[in-house]
């Protein structure tokens, strides 16, 4: 049974002062909107520290803003300073007051003055815990605000979670014994909070892997056994980070003990196995998915981290564009169709199932699901695990459901051709199918659906939407930096404007990656009736996108370049994460202009002479634009080379250069009649 504090934090959309905060932060202008109070709902943190994740604003800004409006004072505590505060907390009568409902409440204290008490607080607009804590204190409170983020990191030291270092927790194991034989307490839940001092190395050393992967914000742990050691990664914003490495005498201890968490058999090391395990952290109760497999040295563990409250997702918490949601939502609305989410794995198509689902739970209709596995479990839909071991799967499923009379139906996956006929029967006689493709683009679930034996006419009556869609990662508001030259004029290759065009830099809040946090860009992919008949007359996708661009389709580079164009994330993301999608498709739109305006007209040849590297790959870029092509030198010597071996069309060269300067250059062009009538442009300072 869940204990009241849990069932307090878990619905933060319960507490007054949390909406109060909210209105502020919009009062404030640091959201838009008061959309946002919904969306918020499923986080484990308050909404200053929250949005700052999310890249909506610096948080120690919007934290002197929200400061200033209110007239207090703010509290920037350093590494020292935690440390006195964790130990102020052991003394009275911080002592008095449990570290939990410091936890809770989101406050530290600071230090005694008289009478008062200085405490700093996360959300200085609870005045229900402001007045809890007086209680407890027996002392009045003078408020401070600070950094939720400060908070937790002080409260963790004072409780000591992680006060042990790998090195201490190592020293402790020499002599471990390690025990195979299966343990029959089925243990399913565990607590990083209230951690046992003495307890073994090897519980301490499970416990720092899951606090050090939490903390960091990971998606996933990766514990992978090598030759003589057990490598812990985690996760990051979809980038693997390595966490440490434990020694070969521990390896077999650490995968027992998770396996023993989540209910699996310990002494089974040869065959795969799946389990389940629910923590209490510091961030808030996380799911861990777990699956382990069999490997060359040992077994190979990872574990998906899953926040249990995913009740309120919306499609604003994902980032999907408020135009897009209306045409999504208009596309949801349909019964008879089939509406697909693709990509890749880790491309977030399920929360977006999810965020669908959600919006379509209204009480007025029936929602089933069938997954593999169940990742979020949701109220008021009914959600059915398919288990290939005794032959339940996604075909069979589908027409188990068909009895249970849904409105709704969410497929987790259409893998074969079976699974596409029956759901797009299911469609057909009248209800809305959501699943999920692998496919690169929203055009190509067509070809996808052709490609597993659908014929184009069945496709052309039932599917109502595609979305494509890929995750690229925030940068991070404290350090990220305006662009420099060159980055600003790719940005201005591909159309973009570039004054809000910003690139990585790293600091310790992003762990120097530069990153915090990600957002999906989208391309939907409404199929009207124009494009039905393109699909049923067996268009290839690049007639389907050229017609569904009248209708305001946008692909996933157009999407991900809008996202760069506003500051939210960089160049070298969108590249790396559209890959081939960006090799294919990012010259088109540069050279569009160039095959429209062709006409077979010659390409004029430049020399372009520059020392300085930056300046030199700024005007390439801009002549090529122009439609020139253009030889590059770095002084006058090198140029003279270069202009024997290409016969260039015009010279546009720099004045102050070493070995050659320009004006050297220029009389000895003028001095040989072969190359003497190339005009020259120098380029000046003055």
């Amino acid at each position: 049974m869940r204990d009241r504090e849990a069932e307090v934090w878990e619905n933060p959309e319960n507490s007054d002062h949390i909406k109060a905060l909210l209105r502020l932060m919009v009062k404030l202008k640091l959201l838009q909107d008061g959309s946002f109070e919904r969306s918020f709902s499923s986080s484990d943190y308050l909404p200053i520290h929250h949005f700052a994740l999310a890249g909506f604003f610096n948080e120690w800004e919007a934290i002197e803003k929200i400061a200033a409006h209110l007239n207090l004072k703010v509290f920037r505590p350093k590494q020292l300073e935690e440390r006195d505060i964790a130990d102020t907390l052991t003394h009275e009568p911080f002592s008095n007051v449990p570290l939990e409902t410091w936890k809770r409440i989101r406050a530290i204290p600071i230090q005694l003055d008289g009478d008062k008490a200085l405490v700093a607080f996360a959300n200085p607009l609870d005045q229900e815990g402001k007045k809890a804590l007086e209680f407890e204190l027996g002392k009045s409170i003078t408020q401070l605000i600070t950094a939720e983020e400060e908070i937790l990191k002080a409260l963790a030291l004072a409780r000591g979670a992680d006060n042990d270092s790998l090195e201490l927790i190592l020293a402790g194991s020499e002599d471990l014994e390690i025990k195979t034989e299966q343990d029959t307490s089925d243990t399913y839940e565990s607590s990083l909070i209230q951690e046992d001092p003495n307890a073994a190395p090897v519980v301490k050393l499970v416990n720092k892997i899951f606090a050090d992967a939490i903390s960091k914000g990971a998606s996933d742990i990766h514990i992978s056994p090598q030759k003589e050691s057990l490598n812990v990664r985690a996760r990051v914003d979809g980038i693997m980070q390595d966490l440490f490495r434990v020694p070969d005498g521990l390896k077999l201890a650490v995968i027992s003990r998770i396996k023993l968490l989540c209910g699996m058999d310990i002494s089974e090391r040869r065959k795969p196995q799946d389990g389940r395990v629910r923590l209490k952290t510091e961030y808030g109760v996380k799911d861990l998915r777990v699956s382990t497999v069999p490997s060359a040295f040992g077994e190979n563990l990872v574990a998906r981290i899953l926040s249990p409250d995913f009740q309120n997702l919306d499609f604003d918490a994902l980032g999907m564009p408020k135009e897009l949601q209306k045409r999504y939502k208009r596309a949801l609305s349909e019964s008879s169709k089939i509406s697909l989410v693709t990509g890749p794995t880790g491309s977030g198509k399920t929360s977006t199932l999810y965020a669908s689902l959600i919006h379509l739970r209204d009480g007025t209709r029936n929602i089933i699901t069938l997954e593999d596995p169940i990742e979020y479990r949701i109220d008021g839909i009914t959600q059915i695990q398919v288990n290939p071991r005794i032959d339940f799967s996604f075909a069979e499923g589908l027409r188990s459901i068909l009895r249970q009379d849904p409105d709704v139906v969410l497929v987790g996956e259409i893998r074969d051709q079976e699974t596409a006929e029956i759901a797009i029967q299911t469609a057909q006689t009248g209800h809305l199918v959501l699943s999920t493709l692998h496919t690169n683009t929203a055009a190509g679930a067509v070809t996808r659906l052709r490609d597993l034996g659908v014929p184009s006419f069945m496709i052309a009556s039932s599917l109502g939407s595609v979305v494509a869609q890929r995750l690229v990662r925030r940068l991070c508001p404290e350090c990220k930096l305006k662009a420099d030259r060159v980055t600003r004029a790719e940005a201005a290759e591909l159309g973009i404007k570039v004054d809000g065009v910003y690139q990585q830099k790293g600091c310790k809040k992003c762990s120097d990656t530069g990153y915090r946090g990600r957002i999906a860009i989208y391309s939907l992919l409404e199929i009207t009736e124009e494009i039905a008949e393109l699909i049923r007359t067996d268009a290839g996708e690049k007639q389907i996108e050229e017609a569904a661009r009248k209708q305001g389709y946008k692909t996933l580079l157009e999407s991900g370049l809008l996202l760069v164009e506003q500051g939210i994330t960089s160049m070298v993301e969108v590249e790396r994460v559209l890959g081939e999608l960006w090799k294919n498709n990012a010259a088109p739109v540069v050279q569009q202009q160039v095959e429209e305006n062709s006409d077979g007209l010659k390409r004029y040849k430049i020399l372009l002479v520059e020392d300085d590297e930056d300046m030199r790959t700024i005007l390439k870029m801009l002549f090529e634009r122009e439609l020139y092509e253009v030889v590059e030198a770095e002084n006058g010597r090198t140029a003279l080379e270069a202009l024997y071996e290409n016969k260039p069309d015009i010279i546009v060269s720099d004045v102050m250069m070493p070995e050659l300067n320009g004006a050297e250059m220029l009389r000895r062009i003028r001095a040989d009649k072969r190359i003497s009538s190339i005009p020259v442009l120098m380029l000046t300072a003055n």
